[in-house]
């Protein structure tokens, strides 16, 4: 198979099992050669956040001369942006050589009673032999959608754990409350190995903290009181950390989401339990380089003047935008294209939305795979909540243009709801120069 072949074939696979085929990986990488074990293993878990986090802490440690991996999912345009060295997506033809490579050996294991891998594993192993290949220094690993069954989480020895915001997504694989969710993610928590996360709520911190003490592994919480705005000008946030080793560091992140400063502080912990161990650069320096240097796509990005595109895709992500978007947009009309998976708890997210004062018109269009959500479904939800005006249309382009025509000279116009609505908008975008890490 070709390239376009081999994508087509792995977008048609199964991309969720609850089961995780934890037990399938493993057998897998051992008959690779472990290849996860040939670097320094960052295990990133939580439900938002996750891929930002990897950023910053990639583009830190690329600073301190270490040659990095990146593992992230989903991607917005193309599948290698899931694999990347020192920021650099893998090439087709690499992408093609591996993928043989391991659908060879999946075939030969079918005969040992092996299960197939499905399109989450195929790219994960891919990723790991490729990483091993490159010779890499640190590996910084995106967990999927959970933690103790995704199949990330087959590295038995991580180098730092670290486990961002948790709130409800995922909920008929991963749980039904909030508790649940909390207990598969910290799952990624291993004996006697450093985990960094951030201010939760108290029931999900007392399940981190409890699990971290029985099996001895050092946790170290992030407050949110660490950080302090400084100034929020519309393309800029500015802002200081607390750091435990380094006192306060001053930090502009090139963005206009607040939320993406707990993300980055995040980092910066994780970046500091590396730094005690791992180097003798400038702390504060480095973070300062690294996280005004970093693009994260389809996190607040601006593609045109007044033109957003934000992966908000739960309820705590679309809150998160509301709060930015009633900062820095008070006072001018804002208009959404809103898009949503089926399986996501839309009503809610529509809730929040709703809330936001500035919000002065909405275009529901539909993601362009199978997981969409009706765009009829989705405008009922809407009148429910909300009184102003309503389009929809089933073609992302013609929901573009409407915003585009809505919301005039002065107005805003932000695409929510969907990290595939994002990525559908950034390729009819042609992309954007945020796209290289």
């Amino acid at each position: 198979m070709n390239y376009k072949e081999i994508v087509d074939y792995l977008f048609h696979l199964p991309r969720f099992t609850k089961g995780g085929h934890m037990e399938n990986v493993k057998k897998l990488l051992e008959a690779l050669g472990n290849p996860q074990d040939s670097f320094r293993y960052i295990h990133v878990a939580g439900t938002n956040g996750k891929g930002s986090v990897c950023a910053y802490m990639e583009r830190c440690l690329r600073l301190c001369h270490k040659k990095t991996g990146l593992f992230t999912s989903p991607h917005l345009v193309r599948v290698n942006e899931r694999i990347r060295i020192n920021g650099e997506e893998i090439s087709e033809a690499d992408f093609v050589r591996l993928f043989h490579q391991i659908h060879d050996l999946a075939v030969e294991g079918v005969d040992k009673g092996w299960d197939m891998p499905t399109f989450f594993e195929y790219i994960y192993l891919m990723a790991m032999v490729y990483f091993r290949e490159q010779k890499i220094d640190y590996g910084i690993i995106e967990a999927g959608m959970g933690g103790a069954r995704d199949f990330t989480n087959a590295a038995a020895r991580p180098y730092l754990a670290v486990i961002t915001a948790i709130s409800l997504d995922h909920v008929p694989i991963l749980g039904r409350t909030v508790e649940e969710i909390a207990l598969e993610k910290a799952g990624i928590i291993k004996p006697g190995i450093p985990v960094v996360t951030c201010t939760q709520k108290p029931s999900v911190e007392k399940i981190l903290k409890d699990q971290a003490e029985s099996i001895g592994a050092p946790l170290r919480i992030v407050s949110d009181k660490n950080i302090e705005i400084l100034s929020h000008n519309g393309k800029t946030v500015d802002f200081s950390i607390e750091s435990r080793y380094h006192g306060k560091c001053t930090l502009t992140l090139e963005t206009t989401a607040l939320y993406q400063t707990q993300n980055a502080a995040l980092a910066a912990a994780a970046l500091e339990e590396i730094w005690c161990r791992d180097n003798g650069h400038d702390f504060c320096k480095i973070l300062y380089e690294g996280f005004k240097q970093t693009r994260w796509p389809g996190r607040m990005e601006e593609m045109g003047p007044g033109f957003f595109v934000d992966g908000a895709h739960n309820e705590a992500g679309m809150g998160a935008f509301v709060q930015t978007a009633a900062r820095q947009f008070k006072g001018r009309p804002v208009y959404v294209i809103f898009a949503v998976a089926q399986d996501k708890d839309y009503s809610s997210m529509i809730r929040t939305l709703t809330s936001l004062p500035e919000l002065a018109g909405v275009i529901v269009t539909e993601i362009e795979n199978g997981r969409r959500c009706s765009k009829e479904e989705v405008v009922k939800v809407f009148q429910k909540n909300w009184n102003g005006m309503i389009s929809s249309t089933y073609n992302i382009k013609e929901a573009v243009k409407i915003g585009l025509d809505m919301r005039g000279a002065d107005g805003i116009l932000c695409c929510v709801g969907s990290l595939y609505l994002a990525g559908s908008i950034k390729e009819l975008a042609g992309g954007n120069q945020d796209d290289k890490l």
